[in-house]
């Protein structure tokens, strides 16, 4: 006699199944950027060195506030604590099933770019479900080619930007 059972198997596999497969309402990252329009984000220095206690703050390094995501198709309005007024930017999903988004600022002959990695934490009352907070990297570099290819310049950046997290403007 086998184990588990030929019945047993069946129900087991449809379990592993239900369980792989991601749910119906974990909507891509930039569905969820759309639906909260505006978001406030606040960085932190990370990088390859860490920084010693002493020298540890608990405030943020950087405050940007991206405005209008999913108005129109592929641009925003980026607003930053270094930087006076709002600035166009452009928004690009990611090509890989992780669904980053990238919002890329032109700086003179730099860029900075704001990639959102992936919601942290969802609002679990009332459909449908909704991100309230979302995991961000923010890096100024000069390879523009970002434009082109956001995923692949994003995976090709040192480890030295700015770790945090965004939220929507308006929680409800």
């Amino acid at each position: 006699m086998s184990w588990p059972p030929p019945s047993a198997r069946c129900l087991l596999g449809l379990l592993a199944a239900w369980l792989c497969v991601p749910s119906a309402s974990a909507a891509p990252v930039l569905d969820q950027l759309a639906l909260a329009r505006d978001v406030i984000c606040s960085f932190r220095k990370s990088g390859p060195v860490p920084i010693p206690p002493p020298l540890q703050t608990t405030d943020d390094d950087l405050m940007v506030i991206i405005e209008g995501i999913g108005v129109d198709q592929g641009t925003a309005n980026v607003t930053s604590s270094r930087t006076v007024g709002p600035r166009p930017a452009r928004v690009y999903a990611s090509d890989a099933s992780n669904g980053r988004v990238h919002i890329v600022e032109d700086v003179n002959d730099s860029v900075l770019v704001t990639t959102v990695l992936d919601c942290e934490t969802w609002k679990t009352s009332g459909e449908p479900r909704k991100c309230m907070r979302f995991a961000a990297v923010i890096a100024w570099h000069f390879d523009r080619s970002v434009h082109k290819n956001p995923d692949r310049t994003f995976l090709a950046l040192p480890g030295n930007s700015y770790a945090g997290h965004c939220e929507p403007w308006n929680l409800e």
